[in-house]
């Protein structure tokens, strides 16, 4: 494993696979804050994520827009062909039926047509999948993975049955993606110096799969760097009394 910087504010930018990433416990991340949101338990927040052994459709919609490589060697979509081998060479990976398949084709299909914005041009020059640790003023660890940045804008792919302003708004609080927004706009921050604009790209996960670019407004960023700030405090608050009574 990488070394990660012990100078406070700084941070470093690493290539690995997600499974390297998901395995760094000494430093925190998005998805352990928004655990200790919801549970007030460290032990639960710092617990290993549990990956589902069947993908949901915005899981392999995510790995074959940004890891294409990944989803070819996790994925074998069944579109009606003869297996390309025997059965046994594919039971680690995700089976596909055709229907999920035809489904997948029809969203990457909007993602790349949507025109209000330069979405595809983003995807293709962005960093994506980049894992970055980087250090606070007060020397506290942090990680994350953006699916997608560049100094001017951070992408985050997310999938909903219903991408209507105000549904996608429940979703945001419910699933806390704005803290997740806001640690990762520091992330990329720390990464290169430069300030850049945080959106969601959503995808209809149903019939017809349409796409719709949330771009956060400022007071939304900095309300979310708020609540992310007030969640950290209390987060390493009670690490320091957990470990002063051990």
């Amino acid at each position: 494993m990488h070394a990660v910087t012990d100078h406070p504010g700084t941070a470093v930018g690493c290539r690995e696979p997600l499974s390297e990433y998901l395995d760094r416990r000494d430093c925190v991340s998005s998805s352990m804050l928004r655990r200790f949101a919801r549970s007030g338990s460290l032990a639960h927040a710092r617990s290993a994520p549990t990956v589902a052994r069947e993908a949901t459709l915005g899981d392999a919609l995510h790995a074959r827009l940004l890891e294409p490589e990944r989803f070819d060697h996790d994925y074998f979509e069944l579109r009606g062909q003869s297996c390309p081998g025997p059965a046994e060479s594919l039971q680690d990976r995700v089976w596909l039926p055709a229907s999920a398949s035809a489904a997948l084709d029809r969203m990457c299909r909007s993602v790349r047509e949507y025109s209000l914005q330069p979405v595809q041009r983003w995807l293709e020059e962005g960093e994506k999948e980049l894992s970055i640790y980087w250090s606070d003023d007060s020397g506290h660890r942090f990680k994350g993975r953006p699916d997608c940045f560049s100094t001017d804008i951070v992408l985050e792919l997310k999938t909903a049955s219903d991408i209507r302003p105000n549904p996608f708004a429940k979703s945001r609080r419910r699933f806390g993606y704005d803290l997740q927004a806001a640690h990762y706009l520091e992330g990329v921050q720390r990464l290169t110096g430069c300030s850049p604009r945080f959106a969601y790209l959503v995808v209809e996960s149903v019939s017809p799969h349409t796409t719709w670019l949330y771009e956060l407004r400022r007071e939304e960023i900095d309300r979310a760097r708020n609540d992310l700030a007030a969640l950290r405090a209390r987060f390493f608050q009670q690490e320091a009394l957990s470990m002063e009574t051990v």
